[in-house]
């Protein structure tokens, strides 16, 4: 899922992409939330607004928590940010990337946050997410069967959108798939973030309606560019 106001016009103070630290976890969880809480793919699957941030911020907590450790979750702050406090109160955006060969958590091992979405949300959010996390990762099997990059979130946060910071975010993988020729894949599920990612190289695969009811979801793929 991913979620972005981005112009390319980064004013004085240029943000610093940085490697995030596990100290920054929860805050940068609760920045996600906040962010993708109006998203039409959230809205969806928990509709719900006194559960629903919450939920994400405990999804987005369970799946930083798994992608620090493979050294690809990014964020942004300001150049002023000279400690882990300070940094901690100015992160801008984080963006979250599965490298190649490494396989998103099984249903098993979501199994603890899939109870917790079943007790809040109740029998509808747990079938819609449980439909969404099974057909979005087939589609993204299917269109790469090779290894691959794979950007589970990019948030910027509402207050700091229109400054370029998606863009910059993206950087540092983007960079280094064009280096070693390999392919980059999301799916996202706005008009705007589709216009986005179509600016840095990605194109739209298809789009899937994981029900009948749900919100069109884009599958987009980069292919290395020289």
């Amino acid at each position: 899922m991913n979620i972005l106001n981005d112009k390319m016009n980064v004013r004085n103070e240029e943000p610093q992409i940085l490697s995030l630290q596990q100290s920054q976890i929860s805050v940068a969880a609760k920045m996600m939330a906040t962010t993708f809480f109006p998203d039409p793919l959230s809205c969806y699957l928990i509709p719900s607004e006194r559960h629903r941030l919450e939920i994400l911020e405990k999804a987005w907590r369970k799946t930083i928590n798994h992608d620090i450790h493979l050294g690809h979750v990014y964020c942004s702050g300001q150049e002023h940010s000279d400690t882990s406090a300070s940094m901690n109160a100015q992160l801008l955006g984080i963006a979250s990337w599965l490298p190649p060969n490494v396989k998103s958590p099984s249903l098993l091992e979501s199994l603890p946050l899939i109870f917790e979405i079943f007790l809040q949300g109740g029998f509808r959010s747990t079938s819609r997410v449980l439909n969404t996390l099974t057909k979005t990762e087939a589609y993204r099997l299917r269109d790469c069967p090779t290894p691959h990059w794979y950007l589970e979130g990019l948030a910027v946060s509402p207050n700091a959108q229109g400054k370029g910071i998606g863009g910059l975010l993206l950087q540092p993988v983007l960079q280094q798939a064009d280096r070693q020729g390999e392919i980059c894949y999301l799916f996202t599920s706005t008009d705007r973030a589709v216009k986005f990612y179509q600016r840095h190289g990605f194109v739209v695969r298809d789009e899937l309606r994981v029900l009948n009811d749900a919100p069109p979801l884009w599958m987009m793929m980069r292919s290395p560019q020289a």
